[in-house]
């Protein structure tokens, strides 16, 4: 399961009404572990691409 489908997941679960204050907040924690996940491969895709410009640049100097 990918982590946006886990997100998607998650919210559909906040709209239940019978949840208490304490299982809303694991949600709503779990969703921000979640959301930086994405956010950290995001970072480690982009600098993967920036080293490999700069080797390819500096192959071709």
């Amino acid at each position: 399961m990918t982590d946006k489908k886990a997100i998607q997941i998650l919210k559909k679960m906040l709209d239940k009404k019978s949840l208490t204050t304490d299982e809303r907040g694991a949600i709503l924690t779990a969703i921000g572990v979640l959301g930086w996940t994405l956010l950290a491969e995001d970072r480690i895709k982009r600098i993967g691409k920036s080293r490999r410009a700069k080797m390819e640049r500096d192959a071709q100097v």
